[in-house]
């Protein structure tokens, strides 16, 4: 057998190699589940309590500004209660490097496919008269 054939029947195989792992692994991600949830949590349509929304204005951000911010953030599993009946209640804080951007915390309630936030925890010294 020549080395031309040799190469060329060793390349099919390669190929045919490639095509099997790309089959087997080729959607798979490097995403940890902390990162699909709040990616979840974040794409759901998201219902504010008054109390909630008014804390948002004190803090001069609206709904939409609140969703893209999501993904700065995770979620805490250690305090979260997610098998919580009838909502999960997550609770989100910020990532370790974006804490020093963002003074507030929240519990966000997963209910099948609406996110409920019934308050904001405001960390700073921000003054709020929200009721």
């Amino acid at each position: 057998m020549s080395f031309w054939r040799r190469l060329r029947l060793y390349g099919f195989g390669f190929g045919l190699g490639l095509l099997v792992v790309y089959a087997a692994f080729g959607t798979r991600s490097c995403t940890t589940t902390n990162e699909i949830k709040m990616r979840e949590l974040s794409y759901q349509y998201l219902e504010l309590s008054e109390k909630a929304k008014c804390k948002l204005k004190c803090l001069k951000k609206n709904e939409a500004l609140l969703k893209l911010e999501l993904h700065q953030f995770e979620v805490n599993y250690d305090i979260s209660t997610v098998r919580k009946k009838p909502c999960g209640e997550y609770f989100v804080q910020p990532q370790q490097k974006y804490a020093h951007n963002y003074n507030y915390n929240l519990v966000i309630y997963d209910c099948d496919t609406i996110s409920r936030i019934n308050d904001i925890n405001i960390t700073s010294t921000h003054t709020c008269n929200c009721q």
